[in-house]
């Protein structure tokens, strides 16, 4: 069984496969309560670790403290140029978070076509991945089928979003309180309330993005995208989505921690 972990900006999920690739189980926590986090039964019988992680140095030594006790050989991956049939066009591939990098392989495993990327935690990513074009290289014949990160986004995500005005003006209301008016509210753009202005604010920015993104992609494709979303504000920000675009949206779980498993069965 493989033990796969996903440490984000805010929280840490993780997840055990096993041999035919389905999750056994699944744990998640705040980063600051890591340290008394049981990662559960199953990960002592674990075979070995893959970790993603864009917390910082100090949150993998914890994690590395963590996993010390379950004696497991661990991987952490960096993002290369090439991986699980997927080619990165970043200018230099090893800066490319490596949540964004392992959403990537599972959305090509998942879709084989053009489609568009979400990431929806506290900052959101808007990725692209196309068919690589077949000439790009003189060993051509061997891309066949293999998809391409042709670049993408970065937002802040919605709760940040919000927080950001909080912090930044006297009169505005701090996220706390916007939160609690929008919940279980209807977001409408015509909104007549602060709080539910910069609730639709935030929300119409990203939906907005995103619509934008597929428009481009299918542009460039001449053909409909489908667009794979995943994390925390995945449900809030498609039904915020324009029809057009909604239509051809999934929500998928655990998307960083499914291209965690694919890419050490790429090895």
């Amino acid at each position: 069984m493989l033990l796969t972990i996903d440490a984000g900006n805010t929280r840490t999920k993780w997840a055990v496969f096993n041999q035919i690739g389905e999750i056994t189980h699944y744990g998640a926590c705040q980063n600051s309560a890591l340290p008394t986090a049981d990662l559960g039964p199953d990960s002592l019988a674990c075979e070995r670790a893959i970790i993603s992680n864009v917390a910082g140095n100090a949150h993998a030594q914890l994690l590395a403290g963590k996993l010390a006790a379950c004696k497991l050989p661990v991987q952490w991956i960096s993002s290369s140029r090439q991986a699980a049939n997927v080619f990165n066009t970043y200018t230099e591939p090893a800066t490319l978070g490596t949540d964004r990098w392992a959403a990537l392989i599972a959305a090509w495993d998942i879709q084989h076509a053009p489609c568009v990327v979400v990431n929806a935690g506290t900052a959101v990513t808007i990725d692209t991945l196309m068919h690589r074009d077949p000439n790009a290289s003189p060993h051509h014949a061997e891309h066949a089928g293999q998809g391409e990160f042709a670049g993408g986004l970065i937002l802040p995500g919605l709760g940040l979003m919000q927080s950001s005005l909080g912090q930044a003006t006297a009169q505005l209301p701090k996220n706390d309180t916007v939160n609690n008016a929008a919940k279980n509210a209807m977001v409408d753009i015509f909104a007549k309330s602060t709080s539910q202005a910069i609730y639709a604010g935030a929300l119409n920015a990203i939906s907005g993005a995103i619509d934008h993104m597929a428009d481009a992609v299918e542009t460039k494709c001449s053909q409909k995208v489908l667009v794979i979303l995943s994390g925390g504000d995945a449900a809030s920000i498609k039904s915020s989505l324009s029809n057009a675009v909604a239509n051809r949206a999934i929500i998928v779980d655990n998307l960083v921690l499914q291209g965690l498993y694919l890419l050490d069965h790429s090895n």
